[in-house]
């Protein structure tokens, strides 16, 4: 990765982005309508990882079976720890995906696609594996899109930021997030 591009972007912001999907994925039930009628369920799968503020290198990293609900993983957000990568599954229809995102550039890292038509010719093979990877892109920019329309407005200062405090807190009600 280049240092120089890394310094001229706004690191927390990919940070926000994962905490935001955590933080939606445990309290709005992993749903988000994307619009135009495109629905994503998304969780954070098996692995977390965080960083502290102002440095790139993982102090911490959570893994196994729903690493989201470990009290480790709440008392890292509360020692004022921020996100570095996130392992997500996504799922549209009946197909699942899963995918790390990394880092400050929200790179896109280990994506495993439903399974293959197993027959067929070379050429309907490769068409489902394009349709996959690109439904995976979508589902990723739509995500990242409504995260962006959010953190952009004063919605973010003034009820996503405290919700999400009183939430990395263990104070959140149960209630689901409106529009958060």
């Amino acid at each position: 990765m280049n240092e120089e591009k890394d310094e001229l972007l706004p690191g927390h912001i990919a940070s926000d982005f994962y905490l935001w999907l955590w933080y939606r994925s445990e309290t709005g039930g992993g749903h988000l309508d994307l619009g135009e009628g495109e629905e994503v369920d998304f969780w954070v799968d098996d692995r977390i990882s965080f960083r502290t503020p102002g440095e790139q290198k993982v102090s911490a990293v959570m893994t196994g079976e729903h690493p989201g609900g470990s009290p480790e993983a709440r008392a890292a957000l509360a020692g004022g720890k921020v996100l570095r990568d996130v392992r997500l599954a996504l799922k549209r229809e009946d197909r699942e995906y899963m995918v790390t995102l990394k880092g400050p550039l929200i790179e896109v890292s280990g994506a495993k696609l439903p399974g293959l038509v197993k027959t067929g010719d070379t050429a309907e093979i490769l068409f489902e594996r394009m349709f996959l990877y690109e439904e995976l892109g979508l589902m990723l920019r739509g995500l990242f899109r409504r995260f962006a329309q959010l953190r952009t407005s004063d919605q973010w200062e003034r009820g996503v930021m405290p919700q999400l405090t009183a939430w990395a807190h263990g104070q959140a009600e149960a209630e689901p997030p409106q529009d958060a």
